[in-house]
């Protein structure tokens, strides 16, 4: 009996030697301390060394209740970064082409603020109105958050139409094109202001058949370089700081050459396998260029590519009249790059032409 006490009490020394001996590689008992901020060792050791980011929204249906005579409403979502690592937002993506949002900042540190600014296109919307933008971001537990945007839109006024087609106007020449605006709630119709979006767009306001009616007659000047233009018409009523409706204006100026497309885009999934898995009509683009003046006949010379991946080549159609321009992109660039197509003629009012060029590479 004294021989096995005398054991234990020489085992349990020897224990405690070791364990308090200064430089021992060998401890008895491993311990592990839990992380801060949790008293559970499972999920410290879970938990990632930067810290877990938390996106938090202050809400996430923003509803405007009833709105009328505006053509668009804009609002803001706020947010926090709610957790302990460093929060990324990735670009904002909205349900329909009618709604814009943007996010600033998109890298907030823990516990910082950003906003979320949205702006929904009304149109010619009627009625209960739902629009969505989902928010993507590093937030392990909510990788989506969902921004529900609601609004009753009572239309009091109708325009007829919204969107003007002024077509091909040679350069120097105008043309008028009207809009019917009636009032739909019996109310006296009062446009107090317009607004156009480049000065060869004017527009004015003429009374209609009655108080609840108005003609607003578009006034379009072609000028400028040969190009396609969108213009605005902004249309203000009992003065609001807001337009109650916007109308597009199209067209485009014509130029004594016209050139279809006016401008060029490969668009490259699998540059790995360029040119083999594509066919012709994918390596290269067409572009017609033709008089559109008889005046004299059409020279064409010096045609260049500021890519050196594309090379071009002009193929007479009609002499003196029409061309066609061979744009070949034998290899793909490393990267996506945007450069010209540049020609010159004997025509004094466009004497060079230039035709923009887009490589969109994606890279996987």
């Amino acid at each position: 009996m004294k021989r096995e006490f005398l054991t234990a009490v020489l085992v349990a020394t020897a224990t405690i030697s070791a364990v308090g001996a200064e430089g021992t590689s060998s401890p008895v008992l491993l311990v592990k301390t839990p992380a801060q901020g949790t008293n559970n060792p499972a999920e410290a050791a879970k938990a990632p060394a930067g810290g877990t980011p938390k996106l938090q929204f202050d809400k996430t249906v923003y509803d405007f209740g009833t709105t009328s005579q505006v053509d668009s409403v804009t609002g803001t979502f706020t947010f926090h970064n709610a957790g302990d690592g460093e929060l990324k937002i990735q670009r904002a993506v909205p349900s329909c082409g009618c709604t814009v949002a943007s996010v600033k900042p998109d890298l907030l540190k823990p516990g910082e603020k950003g906003e979320l600014i949205f702006t929904v296109r009304l149109g010619g919307a009627r009625g209960h109105l739902e629009k969505h933008i989902n928010v993507p971001s590093n937030d392990a537990q909510s990788p989506n958050v969902n921004l529900t945007i609601k609004a009753n839109v009572v239309q009091v006024v109708e325009v007829n139409p919204t969107q003007l087609i002024a077509g091909d106007l040679r350069p120097g020449i105008t043309t008028n094109l009207t809009v019917q605006v009636r009032r739909t709630d019996g109310k006296k119709l009062s446009i107090t202001k317009t607004e156009t979006s480049n000065k060869s767009v004017q527009a004015r306001v003429e009374p209609g058949d009655s108080d609840q009616t108005a003609k607003v007659i578009v006034v379009v000047t072609s000028e400028g370089v040969p190009r396609r233009f969108a213009e605005q018409v902004k249309l203000f009523m009992d003065g609001g700081a807001q337009p109650m409706s916007t109308i597009s204006v199209l067209g485009r100026v014509l130029g004594d050459i016209n050139v279809t497309p006016e401008a060029l885009f490969w668009g490259i999934s699998d540059p790995q396998h360029w040119p083999g898995s594509y066919p012709e009509a994918m390596i290269t683009r067409q572009v017609t260029i033709a008089a559109t003046q008889a005046l004299k006949p059409l020279e064409i010379q010096n045609v260049t590519s500021s890519i050196k991946e594309v090379t071009v080549e002009l193929v007479p159609v009609e002499k003196g009249k029409t061309y066609t321009l061979m744009a070949k992109l034998g290899e793909v660039p490393k990267e996506s790059t945007r450069g010209t197509i540049s020609f010159d003629t004997n025509i004094p009012s466009q004497p060079k032409v230039v035709v923009p060029v887009t490589i969109n590479v994606l890279r996987r």
